[in-house]
């Protein structure tokens, strides 16, 4: 479980690199709808890794009480 958590930290730390480096390049883009498809790919795994970061910790929480 510990590994996962980690894992899952580390996926929210890369996709919300990738989304503040997408959403500079939305301006003045070559590619406009790949950039956009980039974003908003980035935004809802950043958002999926964020909560299940939070799920796994409380699930790690609950185990050691």
């Amino acid at each position: 479980m510990h590994k996962i958590l980690a894992y899952s930290i580390l996926a929210t730390g890369i996709s919300g690199a990738v989304l503040v480096i997408s959403t500079a390049m939305m301006f003045k883009s070559p590619v406009g709808n790949m950039v956009k498809l980039v974003t908003a790919a980035s935004t809802v795994s950043f958002i999926v890794f964020a909560v299940s970061s939070l799920v796994f910790r409380r699930r790690l929480d609950e185990e050691r009480e």
